[in-house]
């Protein structure tokens, strides 16, 4: 065994000089004002950072040099793709990224909101006991009609508890939790955590051993068919857009076997801890990212920075866009944990890399020494080395016994497969439910939650807003790079009636920045004491002609003192790819699309280059932009969107390379980052069904602001639009 024994240095923030004038006076939303101009004498190269922006975010401003050439499309990321992790620089820093974290594994599971825990019924037979242990059978039913099957092994001879325990799930073994071979054996670690005063719950991956949907092969049963009936599980656009997905299951199923284990009476729930190797190794970090009761993590194999997991069942749409394997693990600091790695495998820098990684996590927390770290010279495993590593972790916080580098394993005699397994045993309730009914099951339970969770009077906005953002933010992916954005300016030209300012925003993720102009008047207009709006103006070519194009918006916005944003370049994303898991680790068009409206609103959008305080960020979209507007509301101060009548609900349009966004109806669409943006005004102009207007009608009556909200036929009229805002 080769084990750690220092870390490299925590990264510090970099500082840059300042120069800025705030404006007083912050609006709702954390509004806050700064006017920027380049420092006297400023050349290029010269930087300083301008307030206001959210997130926790500073902007490093330059004078910007001839733009240069767009690059190619950028290469999808994989989960191959090498992954860096970002040392935390203080404890309340890496809290908020501990609840980020299980935010967004929740919300690509689509548990965010949790299903209804109904009463779990569990069905306990078939009793044989051992020498030291006894095993007996167990399915738990996790959804209805649906079974989780396992094994539960008790201690026997050493009183009658409460004993602490484990978790023990199996991963891609061939023969599931029955699996015992040099290079793993799942009975092998529960039978000697029962025998040394430990229970233990192994139990099944969709798919393997007694946990299969009606019809999966099932009058086959057999071993060979495990792995074919795990990779059937429905994966279609539909299941993804309502956020249904294997690894959903498996994380419900294992919060269910946590469920059971901390409810037994010969169990201490205060003392139960979790570990598995490879896809195991996966359903202990993300159990344990997202429950706070298992109190000891032993991922073995899987805490990688180059590989992060090949199955479905590791990859839920968005999981890994933003966090890896390394976040996942460090999520359950402070809690002791051992990562186990192997010389033959992905995990062969444990010792270099993701084990330093991680502890930096535990050294802000002040709990260095409730992480160790290890590696095998062996091949992708949990062989008897790794299993006695982790042993002696165990028992030591587990039991109290002395900390030690390995417990040895006593020889052991693994009970036959038939005895573990449950089959068609008569003693079984059938399984009943399809896997495309559950999948239909899960999303009516989506949408009954939906309903319940709108809110319908004032007292319930805190209760939404508090489910709701979290599941806006991830489902778009919308946080913020992890170093401050670098924005870069032209000097300001003068072109006849108005003034520009060229910008990019660099925010390091993507080769190419995203590209815009400045607009603003070219004179001081009259506003009668009116201050005027900085509008973000985004819009899509109209086939139709029914309504002024960009330019003519632009012109009309100036001419009557407001300055506007363009975007001239988006952030490129990568092309649909048939590369595995590409939902995984990319963003879709969408969510970048949205993404890069929130970054100008956050950025550039809360400066103001002439130097007059603006009433606020207006964001206005028309055509598919327009849905782009709504979906990025909860970032802007007042949104005009204009949706053509383009049937955005139309669950065909939804799947298009250019509309498509996992977990988008299980969102409820943009009626969500509607509501979170309440009471702010919002003019939808053509919106046909998209929205159900009475809804959000409600709600600004209820917040007393019924006239910030109004809807139109026709195309928006600018100074209609301006003389409505004026007047609120």
């Amino acid at each position: 065994m080769q084990a750690a024994s220092s870390i490299p240095q925590t990264a510090t923030p970099v500082a840059a000089g300042a120069r800025m004038r705030r404006q007083p006076g912050a609006r709702r939303g954390g509004a806050c004002r700064c006017r920027f101009f380049p420092p006297p004498g400023a050349r290029f190269g010269s930087s300083f950072i301008p307030c206001g922006a959210t997130l926790g975010l500073a902007l490093l401003v330059t004078l910007l040099t001839p733009a240069p050439a767009a690059g190619p499309q950028p290469a999808p990321r994989t989960h191959t793709t090498p992954r860096t992790f970002e040392p935390p620089v203080s404890r309340a820093d890496w809290e908020n990224r501990a609840r980020q974290i299980r935010e967004q594994i929740l919300v690509s599971a689509g548990l965010w909101p949790m299903p209804e825990r109904a009463p779990l019924r569990v069905h306990r037979f078939g009793r044989i006991e051992h020498e030291g242990y006894s095993v007996e059978k167990v399915l738990l039913e996790t959804w209805p009609g649906f079974y989780l099957g396992g094994n539960l092994y008790l201690p026997l001879g050493q009183g009658p508890g409460p004993f602490p325990a484990v978790l023990t799930p199996h991963g891609h073994w061939p023969q599931g939790r029955a699996t015992d071979m040099p290079e793993g054996s799942i009975p092998a670690r529960c039978i000697h955590f029962a025998r040394h005063g430990i229970a233990a719950f192994a139990y099944d991956m969709v798919g393997y051993g007694d946990t299969y949907f009606a019809g999966d092969s099932s009058e086959t049963w057999r071993p060979a068919d495990f792995s074919q009936r795990h990779r059937a599980f429905p994966d279609t656009p539909e299941t993804r857009l309502w956020g249904v997905n294997l690894l959903g299951l498996q994380l419900w199923n294992s919060l269910c076997a946590l469920d059971f284990l901390a409810a037994l009476p010969d169990v201490d729930a205060r003392r139960i801890g979790v570990t598995g190797a490879s896809g195991g190794a996966t359903q202990t970090f993300l159990l344990a990212a997202v429950d706070n009761r298992p109190a000891v993590l032993g991922p073995v194999c899987m805490v990688s920075h180059t590989m992060q997991g090949g199955c479905v069942c590791e990859n839920a749409p968005g999981l890994r866009i933003r966090f890896s394997n390394l976040d996942f693990a460090a999520a359950a600091a402070p809690r002791p944990q051992i990562l186990v790695g192997a010389t033959g495998d992905w995990t062969r820098t444990t010792l270099e890399v993701e084990g330093p990684a991680v502890e930096t996590v535990y050294r802000i927390l002040g709990a260095p020494e409730r992480l160790r770290y290890v590696r095998f010279d062996a091949g992708h495993n949990y062989n008897r080395a790794s299993r006695e590593a982790v042993y002696a972790w165990f028992e030591h916080w587990l039991l109290g016994r002395p900390d030690r580098p390995a417990c040895r394993e006593e020889p052991y005699t693994a009970p036959p497969a038939e005895e573990l397994w449950i089959g068609s045993d008569p003693q079984r309730p059938p399984t009943t439910l399809r896997a495309e009914e559950y999948v239909r099951t899960r999303i009516e339970s989506r949408r009954r939650q939906s309903e319940r969770l709108l809110p319908k009077r004032r007292e319930d906005f805190a209760a939404f807003t508090l489910v709701g953002r979290p599941l806006w933010f991830h489902t778009l992916q919308l946080a913020p790079p992890s170093s401050p954005p670098r924005i870069v300016f032209s000097p300001l030209q003068t072109l006849g009636s108005e003034r520009r300012i060229r910008f990019e925003i660099h925010d390091g993720e993507t080769p190419d920045p995203l590209e815009g102009i400045y607009h603003l008047p070219a004179r001081e207009v009259r506003r009668n004491g009116q201050k005027p709006w900085l509008i973000v103006l985004v819009a899509d070519p109209d086939p139709t002609g029914t309504g002024p194009d960009a330019s003519a918006l632009v012109a009309e916005c100036l001419q009557q003192g407001h300055s506007v944003i363009t975007l001239s370049r988006f952030t490129p994303v990568p092309g649909p790819s048939t590369t595995p898991h590409f939902h995984t680790y990319n963003r879709t068009v969408l969510q970048s699309r949205v993404r890069d409206l929130a970054t100008v609103l956050r950025s550039v959008g809360r400066l103001v280059p002439n130097g007059t305080p603006v009433r606020g960020r207006l964001l206005w979209g028309s055509g598919r932009a327009g849905l782009w507007a709504l979906l990025a509301a909860p970032e802007a101060d007042a949104v005009v969107a204009d949706l053509r009548k383009i049937p955005f609900h139309d669950p065909h349009l939804l799947v298009e390379p250019d509309l498509f966004c996992p977990g988008y109806l299980a969102m409820n669409g943009p009626l969500t980052p509607v509501l979170l943006a309440a009471p702010q005004p919002l003019h939808l102009a053509r919106a046909g069904e998209l929205l159900p207007q009475e809804t959000v009608r409600q709600l600004y009556t209820e917040l007393g602001r019924r006239r910030a909200f109004r809807t139109s036929d026709a195309p928006p009229d600018p100074r209609d639009i301006f003389r409505w805002l004026r007047g609120l």
